[in-house]
Protein backbone atom coordinates (compact mmCIF):
# COMPACT_ATOMS: atom_id res chain seq x y z
CA UNK A 1 0.00 0.00 0.00
CA UNK A 2 1.60 3.04 -0.97
CA UNK A 3 0.61 6.80 0.76
CA UNK A 4 -2.61 8.16 -1.17
CA UNK A 5 -1.68 11.55 -2.89
CA UNK A 6 -2.61 14.79 -1.92
CA UNK A 7 -4.66 16.22 -4.57
CA UNK A 8 -3.34 19.09 -6.31
CA UNK A 9 -6.03 21.98 -7.85
CA UNK A 10 -4.46 23.96 -10.63
CA UNK A 11 -4.01 27.68 -9.87
CA UNK A 12 -6.00 30.09 -11.48
CA UNK A 13 -4.78 33.10 -13.60
CA UNK A 14 -5.42 35.88 -12.01
CA UNK A 15 -4.89 39.78 -13.64
CA UNK A 16 -6.06 43.18 -12.42
CA UNK A 17 -9.42 44.54 -13.26
CA UNK A 18 -9.33 47.32 -11.64
CA UNK A 19 -5.42 49.24 -11.81
CA UNK A 20 -6.44 52.50 -10.62
CA UNK A 21 -7.06 51.23 -6.95
CA UNK A 22 -3.03 50.44 -6.44
CA UNK A 23 -0.25 52.25 -7.39
CA UNK A 24 1.75 50.48 -10.07
CA UNK A 25 4.49 48.33 -8.25
CA UNK A 26 2.38 47.78 -5.25
CA UNK A 27 -0.42 46.49 -8.03
CA UNK A 28 1.80 43.87 -9.21
CA UNK A 29 2.96 42.73 -5.62
CA UNK A 30 -0.55 41.95 -4.80
CA UNK A 31 -1.80 40.10 -8.59
CA UNK A 32 1.77 37.53 -7.74
CA UNK A 33 0.59 37.00 -4.46
CA UNK A 34 -2.93 36.63 -5.50
CA UNK A 35 -1.31 34.06 -7.94
CA UNK A 36 0.30 32.30 -4.95
CA UNK A 37 3.36 33.43 -5.19
CA UNK A 38 5.62 33.71 -2.14
CA UNK A 39 7.68 36.33 -0.70
CA UNK A 40 10.57 35.58 -1.93
CA UNK A 41 9.40 34.05 -5.52
CA UNK A 42 7.91 37.59 -6.19
CA UNK A 43 11.07 39.50 -4.87
CA UNK A 44 13.19 37.52 -6.72
CA UNK A 45 10.85 37.84 -9.80
CA UNK A 46 10.69 42.20 -9.58
CA UNK A 47 14.47 42.48 -8.79
CA UNK A 48 12.98 43.26 -5.40
CA UNK A 49 13.95 42.27 -1.98
CA UNK A 50 11.57 40.43 -0.02
CA UNK A 51 11.04 42.50 2.90
CA UNK A 52 10.06 45.22 0.34
CA UNK A 53 7.35 42.99 -1.00
CA UNK A 54 5.63 42.44 2.69
CA UNK A 55 5.89 45.74 2.57
CA UNK A 56 3.75 46.66 -0.38
CA UNK A 57 1.39 43.74 0.86
CA UNK A 58 1.31 45.37 4.30
CA UNK A 59 0.29 48.48 2.60
CA UNK A 60 -2.14 47.27 0.56
CA UNK A 61 -3.48 44.97 3.49
CA UNK A 62 -4.19 48.75 5.53
CA UNK A 63 -5.33 49.79 2.41
CA UNK A 64 -8.29 46.75 2.12
CA UNK A 65 -8.45 47.01 6.24
CA UNK A 66 -7.29 43.16 5.63
CA UNK A 67 -5.63 40.53 8.50
CA UNK A 68 -3.82 39.05 7.13
CA UNK A 69 -2.57 38.01 3.01
CA UNK A 70 -5.60 35.27 2.06
CA UNK A 71 -7.71 38.92 3.71
CA UNK A 72 -6.13 40.97 1.47
CA UNK A 73 -7.10 38.89 -1.53
CA UNK A 74 -10.13 37.94 -0.53
CA UNK A 75 -11.22 41.33 -0.34
CA UNK A 76 -9.13 41.86 -3.71
CA UNK A 77 -11.72 39.30 -5.33
CA UNK A 78 -14.93 41.12 -2.88
CA UNK A 79 -14.06 44.25 -4.11
CA UNK A 80 -13.21 44.06 -7.67
CA UNK A 81 -9.84 44.28 -7.92
CA UNK A 82 -8.89 40.57 -9.78
CA UNK A 83 -10.17 39.08 -12.46
CA UNK A 84 -9.50 35.50 -13.68
CA UNK A 85 -8.37 34.92 -17.45
CA UNK A 86 -11.42 33.67 -19.74
CA UNK A 87 -9.44 30.25 -19.85
CA UNK A 88 -10.13 29.67 -16.00
CA UNK A 89 -13.78 30.53 -16.43
CA UNK A 90 -13.88 28.18 -19.49
CA UNK A 91 -12.50 25.35 -17.28
CA UNK A 92 -14.80 26.18 -14.20
CA UNK A 93 -17.90 25.56 -16.97
CA UNK A 94 -16.47 22.76 -17.89
CA UNK A 95 -15.80 21.51 -13.99
CA UNK A 96 -19.61 22.16 -13.89
CA UNK A 97 -21.01 19.73 -16.50
CA UNK A 98 -21.22 16.55 -14.94
CA UNK A 99 -23.56 18.62 -12.03
CA UNK A 100 -25.69 20.27 -14.52
CA UNK A 101 -26.78 16.32 -15.44
CA UNK A 102 -29.00 15.92 -13.07
CA UNK A 103 -31.00 19.15 -13.81
CA UNK A 104 -34.44 18.17 -15.32
CA UNK A 105 -34.67 18.21 -18.79
CA UNK A 106 -37.44 20.18 -20.41
CA UNK A 107 -37.87 18.28 -23.63
CA UNK A 108 -38.28 14.78 -21.64
CA UNK A 109 -39.59 16.67 -18.31
CA UNK A 110 -37.53 14.06 -16.69
CA UNK A 111 -37.07 14.84 -12.69
CA UNK A 112 -33.78 14.77 -10.75
CA UNK A 113 -33.59 11.63 -7.97
CA UNK A 114 -35.37 12.18 -4.48
CA UNK A 115 -33.01 12.86 -2.16
CA UNK A 116 -33.87 12.29 2.07
CA UNK A 117 -34.46 15.87 3.70
CA UNK A 118 -32.55 14.74 7.17
CA UNK A 119 -30.35 16.50 9.72
CA UNK A 120 -28.68 14.31 11.84
CA UNK A 121 -31.66 11.96 12.97
CA UNK A 122 -34.18 14.21 12.50
CA UNK A 123 -36.08 14.32 9.19
CA UNK A 124 -37.13 17.40 7.50
CA UNK A 125 -40.65 17.54 7.13
CA UNK A 126 -42.02 19.40 3.96
CA UNK A 127 -44.46 22.10 4.25
CA UNK A 128 -47.98 21.19 1.58
CA UNK A 129 -51.31 22.70 1.28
Amino acid sequence: MGRRQKPHYPRMIVELADESLLPPRRAEVVMLAARGMSAKEIGRLLDISPDTVNWHLDEAKDQFHAHSRVDLISQGWMQGLFRARMLAWALMAFAMLPAMRSRPIPISGGRPPVTQNTIGRTAIRGIYA
